[in-house]
């Protein structure tokens, strides 16, 4: 007879942790490649570095694995500048204004020029994400900051994304939606992590102010598998965090 409460306390204790894991995937970005030469061998030991406003104890940096890879899987959004360096044999190569949004995952194949050689090289690195499930909308801070319409709600942004159409395009107050056809109340509305949804109406029962959200990233058709099964869209909204450059704000 003991041995059924411990059974009934621990099952319900997992399945609280799972969710809180699943949402979690979805607040920062991951940056991943690899590194060779230019005969295409591929160099071990190689520092790789990442510095970014987003990132609040300052630089990271790792070492290319025995196969030449390295990544950097949790990084918050934000604009970065990737630094490979392997001296004295080979020269210092950096990328600048790499775009990092949540939930993205984007992949660099560095090739390192010789040291003191002279010569024409293409390096192979890919702009767009590595790995991505379904459909995907990203406004990123640039976006928040230019764009020509009213920002007085983060569905100012959500009703604006391809495939979401508002239940009552007319109304300021009414912020139900349709992604690609679905019922409103088959969306999912995430803020940093923190699922708002409400379950009988189908809208976030919170509203952050634009001018603290860093990202809004929509996963509509084809939403990856952590979200259950979901018929509209998933709304992850992504707020702005503390860094090593002080803002002010007037608004």
């Amino acid at each position: 007879m003991e041995f059924l409460p411990r059974r009934s306390v621990a099952i319900p204790a997992l399945l609280v942790l799972l969710p809180v894991y699943a949402a979690a995937q979805g607040l920062t970005g991951s940056l991943v490649g690899t590194v060779a030469d230019p005969q295409g061998a591929i160099l071990p030991d190689t520092t790789v570095r990442v510095t970014s406003h987003a990132l609040i104890g300052g630089e990271l940096r790792t070492t290319t694995s025995d196969r030449g890879q390295w990544r950097f899987p949790v990084l918050p959004p934000g604009t970065y500048t990737l630094t490979v360096e392997r001296p004295p044999d080979f020269e210092t190569y950096r990328e600048e204004a790499i775009g990092i949004g949540a939930g993205a995952t984007l992949e660099r194949t560095v090739v390192l020029r010789i040291a003191g050689v002279t010569q024409s090289m293409t390096i192979a690195a890919s702009p767009i994400e590595a790995r991505s499930s379904g459909l995907e909308t990203r406004f990123g801070a640039d976006y928040l900051a230019n764009i020509p319409t009213r920002r007085f709600s983060m569905f100012d942004l959500i009703r604006s994304t391809p495939g979401v159409s508002p239940t009552s395009p007319s109304s300021g107050t009414v912020n139900t939606v349709s992604a690609f056809g679905s019922g409103v109340n088959e969306n999912m509305f995430l803020i940093d992590g923190t699922n708002f949804t409400c379950p009988c109406a189908g809208v976030s029962r919170a509203e952050p102010n634009v001018d603290v959200i860093q990202e809004v990233h929509v996963q509509s058709m084809g939403a990856s598998v952590e979200y259950g099964n979901l018929q509209g869209a998933v709304f992850n909204v992504v707020t702005k965090q503390g860094g090593e450059r002080f803002q002010s704000d007037a608004s």
